[in-house]
């Protein structure tokens, strides 16, 4: 079980629990491990239980595929963000009865081709990390009830203003993280408020980031 060190360097606890009975659990190992990452965005690179792909996974495979041709980053995360909201629906029975504990599947999401938030956030995730371009997977809360949200940051080389599409997702690129909402942007397809929504800063509340 692959799992993240998305909190940079420092001492991680790991545990590993069983199920005893109902959601009663017990611990079977512990360990302590003192990280010093050689890149700090590795972690944002790599597969574990919120976003998991391989090489041969079929969201790995859709994502050389749809960028075979593509060499800029900015270019290919154009053409995955695009694939998504052209592709996934919302699933609002699925937002209606899951169930905590709920992990995403990005070939599923593919294959029946609707999600939740978290399916999307996933599945970008996925697929631009397969493309060797960190993503992250943030929760929080979002505007205007600060619901709980699934959204991503990625990262792109450079400074200054980055265009992704006109309608869905102008962002301005400061640290290097991008704030990308692909739920939003497939909600309002082709809707200038979606840009407009996404950029204000005040409607998102960070909350964990994987």
């Amino acid at each position: 079980e692959p799992y993240p060190l998305q909190m940079g360097d420092g001492t991680y606890s790991i545990k590993v629990l069983a199920n005893i009975v109902d959601n009663r659990y017990a611990t079977i190992f512990g360990t302590s491990l003192n990280v010093q990452l050689a890149d700090e965005k590795a972690p944002f690179l790599t597969a574990h239980q919120l976003v998991m792909f391989d090489e041969e996974s079929q969201a790995a495979k859709l994502a050389k595929k749809l960028t075979a041709d593509i060499e800029t980053d900015i270019e290919k995360i154009e053409a995955i963000c695009r694939y998504i909201i052209d592709n996934i629906d919302y699933d609002y029975e699925k937002a209606r009865t899951v169930k905590p504990g709920y992990l995403p599947d990005c070939d599923e999401i593919l294959e029946s081709g609707k999600g939740i938030c978290f399916d999307y956030a996933s599945l970008l995730a996925a697929m631009l990390r397969s493309l060797g371009i960190p993503t992250k997977l943030v929760t929080g809360y979002v505007a205007p009830d600060y619901l709980y949200h699934a959204w991503n940051e990625v990262y792109v080389e450079g400074t200054g203003w980055i265009r992704i599409n006109r309608f869905y997702s102008i962002y301005r690129e400061d640290q290097g993280w991008v704030h990308m909402d692909p739920t939003f942007a497939a909600g309002m397809k082709g809707s200038a408020n979606a840009s407009e929504f996404i950029n204000n800063s005040n409607n998102y509340r960070k909350r964990l980031e994987y």
